[in-house]
């Protein structure tokens, strides 16, 4: 199993919208690394990805957020927990920020699910 986003079901209004979809992590990286952090850190966006929520277009700054911090978590320490998944998690960091771009380019009233 596994964390992707994608334009939210019920919002999808094109074929390029139906096909609109981006890994963000294997479950267990997920549950490990990501949701440990957004526990340790109370961050409710990174919380709730693991179970799935919707992320409408007016949250988006807010996720970039926490996306960012848990970046430069990634980034500044060497704790040795972190430091196996570390470059995998960056890159997926990195693609949901493009992802998280795009999407905000298609129209106003977007919405994601990220799940």
């Amino acid at each position: 199993m596994s964390v992707l986003g994608m334009i939210d079901i019920d919002n999808q209004i094109s074929a390029f919208e139906k096909g609109f979809m981006f890994p963000v992590a294997f479950e267990r990286v997920y549950k490990n690394y990501w949701y440990k952090f957004a526990e340790d850190n109370n961050l409710y966006w990174l919380k709730f990805f693991l179970y799935g929520i919707e992320v409408e277009r007016a949250n988006f700054d807010e996720v970039r957020t926490e996306l960012k911090l848990f970046k430069e978590f990634l980034l500044k320490r060497e704790e040795t927990y972190y430091l196996s998944e570390r470059k995998y998690i960056l890159s997926r960091i990195e693609l949901f920020f493009e992802k998280l771009d795009e999407a905000e380019k298609l129209r106003e009233d977007i919405v994601l699910y990220v799940g």
